[in-house]
Formats: structure tokens, C-alpha cells, sequence
């Protein structure tokens, strides 16, 4: 009787070489996937962005439809203290145009939108085209210039100072004053709302200092300022309408025009700021810095830190809230740079409704002279 042996072949594994082997050619198809993994997520999420730009375009040019002018870029309120205070602003006369009524018929809104965001929850609302996708501080964002260091607000519902995010800003072109900028044609018609004793006065104006503000600095948006197509003599496809404002700890304000510290008192202030707030910081609230809704060229694009919006008063009140001098050219103002999350620049809204990328390093001459309504100058090219 013959035995037949079980032949096993012997056991066999990964040799330690053999191993490292195989994690090193995983970790190389991992750094070659990688980079165009995050590729295509960052064109899915500036396919985004452009896509609630457009959505402004359009809101702004079915504004101009009804009203033969693009909205104000605020709505200015006089006060017996002398201020000018921000009462509506361009983002809330477009709600209905985004489909957003509900938001503009909230109480307060369209009014006075400090006591909207005093009295109700709206504050607390997201606006979708606000919010783009690669900003770090949405969809709603803490905003210290209205929080506890600053004018605080505080929702009824959660009692804290949270803003519904707003990830775009209205360009004021080159001129970074926060001046009343009235039309020549205004200076000699009724209704003046700037008088000493907070009446209008009949026929009768306060007059500029140093202003009005030259086609040739004026961007789409100012205060107390509409613009119609026709005045956009530059063209509306060489003109910004909108740019990019991201905010988040990646972006902190720094205090003036060419400023270069990202701490002011002790703490940074991220340049955050919320779809429903009108105005910029001011001399009553000097220990926190804030931004809004509008954006310059002053400055370059993404300059960081990011510069902060605000009305240097300079003591009068009345005097320097006509005073429509850039701080190129004296004046005590500032307005925020644009900037924005994407790599190496950022999006930007033309006056035709049109989207483009502009690059970091744009000339700065043609990236100033691209925000103005006027001046003859030459076309961008993006």
C-alpha cells in the first residue's frame, strides 16, 4: 500500500522591501491624483461663484429695466449728531430680483437695516448668491464691527452678532472717500437732505468739498449715487460692476490705506461682513476694525492684510461726510480691497452682466481704470 504525500507549496508573503515598495508607488498615484482632485473642485467652485455673480448681473440689469438706473449704492439718512447713516443699500433694493421678497418684506429691512438686524432674525438669513463656495467664513460669519467690541446687535432668537454672509462688494472704482456724492445736476434741485438742522431744505444745496467725486474715480456704486447705463461712458463690458470680498481668519483688516499690521488693538479682525450691513466702521467705534458691501481699487487686489472700510470724521462730521477726496488726494477714508479665495486672483462682475477672472497681478493702472464709469480710457483685456 503506497502513501500518497500532501505536497504543500511552502507559505509565501510581502518581504519588507516589497512592502515599502508598493506604499511608495501608492503615496506617488496619491500626489499625482491629488493636485487634479483638487483642481476640479476649485472649477466646480468658481464655476459656482461666477454663476452667483451672474445672478447679481442679472438682478442689476432687471433694476435698471424698472428704474432706468442701477440701485443706489446706499441709502443714506441724516441724523441730528451729524452723521450720515446708512439706512438701505444696493443688496437690499435687488432682493425681489433675486427671489428673495421674503427677505426684503422682513420688518425693518428696507427701512433702517441696523434695527432689522436689532429687532428680527433676518440678519441671520443666508442670501445663496452671496455665499461663494471657496470662502472659508460662510455661510453666516460672527462680524466684530457689530459684536460686542463694536455697535452691538443682537438677534432676538440666539442673542448673538451673526450675519448671513456676503462674499461680494459693489465697486466705488478708484475714490475710497465714503463722501455724499450728489449729481452736478442735484446741486441746484429741492429737497436737499444733508441741511445743519436735519430738514430738507427747498432749493438750496450744502455744496462739495473738493468733489463731486470725477467720472474718471467713480466706480458703479457710492452713496447717495445712481448711474445709468448711459453714464458708463468707458462701456459696460470695460467696467466692474461687482468684485470678490472673501473674508475669514485668511483675511484680516488692518487700519488705513497702505496698512501692513494684521493686529490692531491686541486682536485680529477678520474681514467679514454680512449681505444685510450697510455701513463701514467709524470714529465711535475705534477699538474694532469692519468692512462692508463696497470695494475699492486703491489698492491692489488681495492685498493682505486686507485695508478696512472706514469714516475718518475728522472732527466734523458734516464737513467730512461731503469731503469726496481719495486718500490718494488727502482724504481721512478708506475702503476695503477686493479679494478673494481663489488661487492667484479673483472674480469680478462687469456692468454688462458679464463674469471674468482677473489675476492678482493685473497692471494696476488698467485694474483702477477698469472700476470707473468714465475716464475714455483703454479696454481691459481678461
Amino acid at each position: 500500500m503506497s502513501h500518497v504525500r500532501n505536497a504543500r507549496s511552502p507559505k509565501r508573503g510581502f518581504t519588507l522591501v516589497e512592502l515599502l515598495v508598493v506604499i511608495a508607488i501608492i503615496g506617488v498615484l496619491v500626489g499625482l491624483l491629488l493636485p487634479a482632485v483638487q483642481a476640479a473642485r476649485e472649477a466646480a467652485r468658481r464655476m459656482q461663484c461666477t454663476n452667483n455673480m451672474k445672478q447679481f448681473g442679472l438682478a442689476l440689469h432687471n433694476f435698471h429695466g424698472v428704474y432706468n438706473a442701477f440701485p443706489l449704492g446706499d441709502a443714506p439718512r441724516a441724523a441730528g449728531d451729524g452723521y450720515m447713516y446708512v439706512r438701505s443699500h444696493a443688496t437690499i433694493a435687488l432682493l425681489p430680483y433675486m427671489e428673495q421678497s421674503t427677505l426684503q418684506d422682513a420688518p425693518s429691512v428696507t427701512t433702517d437695516w441696523y434695527e432689522a438686524a436689532a429687532d428680527t432674525d433676518v440678519d441671520l438669513a443666508v442670501l445663496p448668491p452671496a455665499v461663494c463656495p471657496s470662502a472659508t467664513n460662510g455661510p453666516t460669519n460672527p462680524v466684530d464691527l457689530w459684536g460686542p467690541m463694536g455697535d452691538e446687535i443682537h438677534s432676538p432668537s440666539v442673542g448673538v452678532p451673526e450675519f448671513g454672509a456676503m462674499h461680494y462688494a459693489f465697486c466705488k472704482g478708484i475714490n475710497d472717500s465714503w463722501a455724499v456724492d450728489w449729481d452736478r445736476a442735484d446741486q441746484s434741485a429741492p429737497g436737499f437732505i444733508l441741511p445743519d438742522n436735519g430738514r430738507p431744505q427747498r432749493g438750496s444745496k450744502k455744496g462739495y468739498l473738493n468733489g463731486p467725486i470725477p467720472a474718471s474715480e467713480k466706480g458703479m456704486f457710492n452713496r447717495a449715487l445712481k448711474v445709468r447705463i448711459a453714464e458708463i461712458t468707458d462701456g459696460t463690458t470695460n467696467t466692474f460692476a461687482m468684485g470678490e470680498a472673501a473674508g475669514g481668519t485668511q483675511w484680516p483688516l488692518c487700519r488705513g490705506v497702505n496698512c501692513t499690521d494684521p493686529v490692531f488693538n491686541g486682536r485680529r479682525f477678520p474681514a467679514n461682513t454680512g449681505w444685510l450691513i450697510g455701513q463701514p466702521g467709524d470714529e465711535d467705534q475705534p477699538s474694532v476694525l469692519g468692512t462692508n458691501a463696497f470695494g475699492c481699487t486703491m489698492e491692489r487686489l488681495n492685498k493682505w492684510p486686507v485695508t478696512d472700510s472706514y469714516m475718518a470724521l475728522g472732527g466734523d462730521r458734516r464737513a467730512q461726510q461731503r469731503d469726496t477726496r481719495s486718500s490718494a488726494n488727502g482724504g481721512l477714508n478708506s475702503t476695503s480691497n477686493f479679494r478673494s479665495q481663489h488661487p492667484s486672483g479673483g472674480m469680478f462682475l462687469m456692468a454688462d452682466g458679464s463674469v471674468h477672472f482677473v489675476s492678482e497681478t493685473i497692471d494696476m493702472t488698467i485694474y483702477r481704470n477698469t472700476s470707473t464709469i468714465g475716464g475714455g480710457e483703454p479696454a481691459a483685456v481678461f
